[in-house]
Order: structure tokens, then C-alpha cells, then sequence
């Protein structure tokens, strides 16, 4: 697109040459689409063009130039545009002369082919055979922030002697050859394709040579979020009886488990500088720990328990539940405040964002905090400082369903939860909802859930982002690819509130936090702002 500026008028503050009007200012050449390789070198002269008011044309040269997108290359004070060597990418290239500016548009596609393995490339000659069902990771149309480390992408063994695949975008001509049943990029490789396409879409196409035939499987849509995911996620693992803690994009550490407290530390909450816990199980102490220098607030063996937990977004308050009980805790502190009557058998409680309501489950009174039946999503105001009105049904669920784990989403406006038929422990049958903070119909997060009898369980929002979609983990034990199946592992899906508000399904197919043991069993993924 040549992009045209018009100078209309006879005032002197407009740009002349040699005291003549300039009429129009174009950069030349216009729209174009170049070429580039890890070799580099790939360079393009821009010319602006001043058309002056008395019909003459002119080439400027004493002109400021500059892209909009400076990781697509660079370019010189004689508008010498070199395109970069690392990855493709759409920028501007902007003429400023006075007063006047002028752009055209670049489209850079990178290529590359990675051959590592020494595969004879001849075996993918003969014709292919297409939409085979070959992949067994990620899903097709999955979404991911930008930072999301190198995904693993997996296929089946159907007795292939080599593999090729190819990621192609607008600015992405990239083709690896390899062999197994996988393939994780490396890091500049997976910048190139992930960081390059951010905002956009990125195909991918899997071949396999099996025995003197070529089997294509249909393409993989990857759409990658323009930000970066954020924050850091401390998620609870039985494997080391323990919470484990992973920066967004990170490798995971331990943090607070048995090797360290002695104790089995687990059902955690996390606001601000304190994370909250149970030691030894349901019904343990609980404990709290300061964050930013991991000094004990409220350690082992005191009078406090608490199975389910939720900070006030302030921090003063902490509340927690016990044998159907909602009891009030200074959060800085631990100190017991008092019970909060609730009017019924309570548990699985979450303080929304806005400090203004708080939502929980009501139980049909057996069993206990984490194991019942007859559940059902309340919402209940906070009317003063530590002060509660009384909790309002939002959904009950109709016969044989219970519902629990409700979680606020960071905007405030919706709820997701978990349902299922059984007792709301580790139940094969949970399934993800979403509803609306004040009611309304629920709606199935299908596309996340996947399918049935994999217990997708315990959801939890990633912290508010600067971009129209909000991202939710979870545990499942859906297999992961060729890795994982049958473990409980933290997956993670975005979510479209815009969806959501027509009542339609706003998930994507979920992805594998990438850093994970796979040997571990983890579960109750909390995703917070630090």
C-alpha cells in the first residue's frame, strides 16, 4: 500500500524544496514482499518522492528515515533498508521530510530448513497421501501467550523412517526435517515462529515417509496471543507432597514442601506478598507464608485450620473454611476474627477482585470440605470491613450434578467452576464451566475440556492482561501427546470474554504448561500477579 500525504494551502510553514510548495510526498517502491535468510544481506533502497506544486517531481534527499517495526531489520540515512537474519516480520517504512511524512509497507518472510538429522529429503518425493490422523500434540487452533517456551509437537509412530515439518505464515517459510515422533524447536528457532507471528496464526504441516509412501496429516492452526503471559504459577504436586512454583515461561522449583517444611503442604491460596496453605491433608493447620522473603507468619501445629481458602485482595482479611464453616482470619497475621454465618453447610470460597463479593459453595451437609455431594455456586456482598450480607444461589445444578471450585475470573465478572456426578473429589467426570458473577445459564467450556472422564478440575485465571483474552489453568489427565497419560498435569486455555457474553463457548483447546515434570501427579494450579 503507498501510503500518499496531499499539502494543500500557501502558508510558509508548509514543506517546500527551493521555495516551492510540495503538492504530495510518496515513498518508493510502494507494498512490497521481500525474502530472507539466516544468511542475511537481503537489502532494499527506498526513494522519497516529492511532487511540488509547479508539476515537478523531485528526489529527496535529505530525508529521515525509520521503520515501525525495528525487529524486521534496519535501515540507513540514505533510506537502505537491510532485512534482518533472525526472522520475518510487517513493518513501515516512514519518509519524514519537514513537516511531511510518507510510508510504505514491507512484508519480510523469513525462510529457513533445518536438517540436523541428515534426513535424504528425496524421501518425501513421491506423492502424498493427506489427512491422515497422525498428530497427537497440541490441538488444532490452540492459543498460546508469546512467551510460552518451545512447544513439544508429537505424532504418531506409524513406522516412519523420517519426518518433515513445515510452519508457514505470512512472514514464515520455515521447513524442518527430523525423525521419531517429535520435535521441540530450539530457541531462536521458535522466536522466529512464535515471536514473529505474535497477534497472528502460524500452519503447520506434518509429513511422514513410511516405506516408500509420504502420509501428510490436515494442518495444525496455532494461534500465538500478541503478550506475553505473565505472572507466576504455584501449583500443588502429591508427587513431592508440596507446592511447586514456576514463573510464566520458567522451569519449575520446589517451594514449599515436604523436603523443606517437613510437612505436606498443599490446598494454597496466594494474594499479594502471602500465600496461605493446609499442612498434612484435609482438616492439617494451616499455615501462612510471606512471600517476599519467605519468613513464617503462621507456622505448624497452631489452633488455625482452614481446607479452602481466599485472601481480600488488600490482604487484611483471610477467609477460610472447616467442617462447613466460613471463619474470618486477619491475612497478615493469621489471627481468628470471627465465624461468618452463611446460613448453610459452606466451602470452596473465593474473594473476587473488586473486594466487593465473594463467591462459595453450599453443601448438602455430608461428607466434608472437599468431599460432598448436592453442590451449589452462591454469591455472597461485602457490606463492610469484614462485614458479610447474606450468599445468594446462582446456580444449582439439576440432579445427579454438583458443582464446586468457583473461582472469580480478574476482570470480576465471571465465575468458573467445576462440574461433575460424584463426591467433588478427584472426579473422573469434572468438567469446566463459566457463568456469569451475577447468574444466568452457565456455559460449557467444551473446546477446554476436550472431552469427558479426564477430570479436568480446579480452575484457576491467570492474573488480568493488557489484551482481550484472559487465560485459565487447570488439571486434567487428558494424555499429552505421546508423554502423559493418565497423570494429572497443568494445562492451560484462553478464554474470550467477548464469546462468553453471547453465551458461546469462549475457550480454545487447551495446551501442557511446558516446564512440568511428566513423571509428577499436579494439581490446584494458582496464577498470580509476581
Amino acid at each position: 500500500m503507498l501510503a500518499l500525504l496531499a499539502i494543500i494551502g500557501c502558508s510558509p510553514d508548509f514543506a517546500n524544496v527551493d521555495g516551492v510548495q510540495i503538492a504530495t510526498l510518496t515513498v518508493a517502491p510502494g507494498s512490497l514482499t521481500l525474502d530472507t535468510t539466516p544468511a542475511g544481506g537481503i537489502q532494499q533502497q527506498f526513494q522519497a518522492v516529492a511532487q511540488l506544486m509547479n508539476g515537478d517531481v523531485v528526489n529527496l534527499q535529505t530525508v529521515d528515515w525509520s521503520l515501525s517495526n525495528a525487529s524486521a531489520g534496519t535501515i540507513d540515512s540514505t533510506g537502505l533498508f537491510t532485512a534482518s537474519s533472525t526472522n520475518g516480520g510487517v513493518t513501515w517504512v516512514t519518509a519524514r521530510f519537514d513537516s511531511v511524512d510518507a510510508t510504505s509497507d514491507v512484508t519480510l518472510i523469513y525462510s529457513d530448513i533445518h536438517n540436523d538429522a541428515g534426513v535424504d529429503t528425496t524421501l518425501f518425493d513421491p506423492t502424498e497421501t493427506t489427512g491422515q490422523a497422525l498428530w497427537t500434540y497440541p490441538t488444532d487452533g490452540v492459543n498460546f501467550p508469546r512467551n510460552t517456551p518451545g512447544i513439544d509437537f508429537q505424532w504418531a509412530d506409524v513406522g516412519q523412517s523420517a519426518v518433515r515439518l513445515h510452519f508457514r505464515s505470512e512472514v514464515t517459510d520455515i521447513t524442518i526435517y527430523t525423525t521419531g515422533t517429535s520435535f521441540t524447536a530450539d530457541e531462536a528457532t521458535w522466536a522466529s515462529i512464535a515471536g514473529t507471528n505474535a497477534g497472528g496464526t502460524v500452519t503447520v504441516d506434518l509429513s511422514l515417509a513410511v516405506g516408500g509412501q509420504v502420509l501428510t496429516a490436515d494442518p495444525l492452526t496455532l494461534n500465538v496471543n500478541r503478550m506475553d503471559g505473565q505472572g507466576t504459577i504455584y501449583y500443588w504436586s502429591t508427587s513431592v507432597q508440596g507446592i511447586m512454583k514456576v514463573p510464566y515461561g520458567g522451569t519449575p522449583t520446589e517451594y514449599l514442601t515436604v523436603a523443606n517444611t517437613g510437612h505436606c503442604v498443599g490446598c494454597h491460596v496466594v494474594r499479594g506478598d502471602y500465600i496461605a496453605y493446609s499442612y498434612d491433608g484435609g482438616n492439617g493447620g494451616m499455615g501462612i507464608t510471606k512471600l517476599s522473603d519467605n519468613s513464617t507468619v503462621l507456622g505448624y501445629n497452631t489452633d488455625q485450620i482452614g481446607n479452602f481458602k481466599s485472601f481480600s485482595p488488600d490482604g487484611k482479611y483471610l477467609l477460610a473454611t472447616y467442617a462447613g464453616s466460613l471463619m474470618l482470619y486477619d491475612g497478615v497475621t493469621g489471627a481468628f476474627l470471627n465465624e461468618v454465618a452463611t446460613g448453610g453447610n459452606a466451602t470452596h470460597v473465593d474473594w473476587s477482585p473488586d473486594g466487593t463479593r465473594v463467591a462459595l459453595v453450599f453443601t448438602d451437609g455430608g461428607g466434608c470440605d472437599w468431599s460432598f455431594t448436592g453442590g451449589q455456586i452462591a454469591v455472597m456482598d461485602v457490606v463492610g470491613d469484614g462485614q458479610f450480607g447474606t450468599p445468594t444461589v446462582i446456580y444449582d445444578p439439576p440432579d445427579p450434578y454438583n458443582a464446586y471450585y468457583p473461582a472469580w475470573s480478574p476482570d470480576g465478572d465471571w465465575l468458573a467452576f467445576n462440574v461433575s456426578t460424584q463426591d467433588a473429589y478427584d472426579d473422573s467426570d469434572a468438567t469446566l464451566y463459566v457463568i456469569n458473577g451475577d447468574g444466568g445459564t452457565p456455559i460449557a467450556l467444551a473446546k477446554a475440556n476436550a472431552t469427558t472422564d479426564i477430570t479436568n478440575s480446579w480452575p484457576h485465571w491467570g492474573p488480568l492482561p493488557d489484551d482481550d483474552v484472559l487465560w485459565l489453568a487447570f488439571s486434567s489427565k487428558r494424555a499429552y501427546g505421546n508423554i502423559v497419560s493418565g497423570a494429572p498435569q497443568i494445562w492451560v486455555t484462553g478464554f474470550d470474554p467477548a464469546q462468553a457474553a453471547l453465551g458461546l463457548d469462549p475457550t480454545w483447546p487447551a495446551f501442557w504448561l511446558p516446564g512440568q515434570d511428566p513423571a509428577q501427579n499436579n494439581h490446584i494450579p494458582v496464577w498470580t500477579k509476581g
